[in-house]
Formats: C-alpha cells, structure tokens, sequence
C-alpha cells in the first residue's frame, strides 16, 4: 500500500479506518509505507538500466504507477514480467550467472566489458499472501535465485494473524511473505544478495525508518532518536526496526505477538509493552518482562 492509497483510508469519512487527530481530517504528507521505502530503494541506483524484473505483487498494488510517476525512462528501460515459465528462467538464469561474473571483477576490467543486465526477483507484499502461486513459478524462482539474480522484497512477516468469529479468542495464522522469502532463500548460493525494504529490513533501517524520521521533523520535530517511538505487534519487524534504529519500541499485544512470546525473540526487545493502542504504554523493567501496572498515557508525561 502506498502513502496516499493510506492516506486516503485514513481520510474517508465514517470509513473502518477514518481517523482524525485533534477532530481534523487526517493530514497530507505524513505517511510513508514499506511500498513507497522499496520504491525508493529501487530507484536509488540499486536497479539499473535494462535490468530484468519478475515482480510478484497483490493485483491491487499501484507499485507499477508508483515506479513509473517517479522515474518513467528508467522503468521503461526495464524488462518486467508478472510470472514466468521455467525455460524462461533458464534463459533469465544466463544473464543472472554473467553479472554475477562481471560483479567479482576487478574496476578496470569492468570498465572494458558491457555490464550484463541485473536480474532480480522482486516481491511486493506486505501482509496476506493471496496468490495462487503454481510450482512451475516456484520452480521458476529457484532457478533465479540459484544463479545469482537478487531477492528485493517488502517485508519478512512470516504469518499474519485472522479471526473467525466461531472460534473467539483464538488468532488463526496465515501465510505471510516471509514464509515465503525464507524457503526460497534456500536456494541462494550468495546470501548477500537479499534487500529488505520493510521494517526490521536490512535496508529498512535507510529506506523506511530514517524516512520516517525525517517526516517527523519535517513537521517541527526535534528528530532526537531517544524521543521517537515505534508502535507495532511484531518482534521480528516492529521491535526489531526500533533495535537497529537506536529508538524506542513498544509491543501491541492486540495483533501477531505477544509478550510471552519474547524468548523466541532474544534480541528484540522493546521497550515498552501494551495491551491495546489505548492503553500505551506499559513499562517493560528487566529481561523477564514483567507486566506492570498501566502509565499514563503519553501525552500526561
């Protein structure tokens, strides 16, 4: 989902989302997705002229206007196909070997051969995965990846949480992007060739939380790290992305984690936990996590 996509949810009157600060309708100019973060890391330099694209993404994601409003010339100079068959990927499969190839050389013998193009698997999802996904697509991505092409993906949400009303109290988990990343990074021989966008990415922390940041002082904040917090229900990209940030965190217990569930994450620790976003936060004091009585809300600091 892109900021303005957001933005207008955010905006809809009587919508599910609505949501308005202070009674006013939800501003311009202060959201910013895991889309738009891997949007800009693709068209930072990262992604060449010419290089050679499968992308995999919801049939309602606007990545391909978004890319193209930015940066036509590049994006028309791009090979970009949406699924693929094997032959093809053994043909793409030629292309990934020679950059890799042409990658481990040396500057002055770089500068004498044409570069091959880049080749890259790209997923943009950043939730429930709702693909009919066939093995020959799965059997196409291996073969990619095992030859050197990228893995340039939006986030690694292993699962995500769904309700059903028969059964109350209990979260039923669905596939989320990350199973999916994590089993075809199997078969990467070259396991530096992987680039997260969201948070808790590897290129995250850049292209998303400093983002994220420098929004905040845009609108007259004092963009001190140790004032700045992140709320999310996951350890693995919430927590985690205000760990590498050098920011505070706080766990909503209401969605995919909870804070007994902090031992299957030893090193991202937040710093506060809650049971609801109307209730932020509770302290969190030692390494057991103690639950404790229910601060002020922060605004009464």
């Amino acid at each position: 989902m892109s900021y303005t996509s957001l933005e207008e949810k955010l905006q809809k009157p009587g919508g599910l989302y609505e949501c308005r600060p202070g009674g006013k309708v939800f501003p311009e100019g202060r959201c910013y997705t895991a889309l738009d973060a891997q949007v800009d890391f693709m068209l930072s330099g990262h992604v060449p002229e010419g290089s050679k694209l499968l992308v995999l993404a919801p049939e309602n994601s606007c990545w391909k206007e978004m890319l193209y409003e930015r940066d036509a010339e590049l994006y028309d100079s791009w090979d970009v196909e949406l699924t693929m068959d094997v032959d093809t990927a053994k043909e793409w499969a030629q292309h990934a070997k020679a950059r890799l190839q042409w990658e481990g050389l040396d500057l002055e013998e770089k500068i004498r051969i044409e570069p091959p193009p880049k080749v890259a698997l790209i997923f943009f999802h950043d939730g429930v995965i709702q693909s009919d996904w066939s093995y020959q697509l799965f059997h196409a991505m291996t073969i990619l990846l095992r030859f050197g092409a990228e893995f340039i993906y939006t986030a690694e949400d292993a699962t995500n949480p769904s309700i059903d009303e028969r059964y109350p109290g209990m979260d039923f988990p669905m596939p989320g992007p990350g199973m999916f990343v994590e089993m075809l990074k199997k078969s990467m021989l070259i396991k530096g060739r992987c680039y997260c966008s969201g948070k808790g990415g590897n290129v995250g922390r850049k292209f998303m939380i400093s983002r994220a940041i420098q929004k905040l002082t845009a609108q007259g904040h004092c963009g001190r790290r140790d004032q700045i917090m992140i709320v999310g229900d996951r350890f693995d990209t919430d927590i985690r992305a205000g760990t590498f940030a050098g920011i505070k965190s706080c766990l909503l217990e209401s969605g995919a984690h909870k804070l007994d569930q902090a031992d299957s994450f030893p090193t991202d620790i937040p710093s506060f936990a809650a049971d609801s976003i109307l209730n932020l936060p509770y302290k969190i004091k030692d390494p057991e996590f103690p639950r404790m009585a229910p601060l002020k809300p922060l605004d009464q600091q």
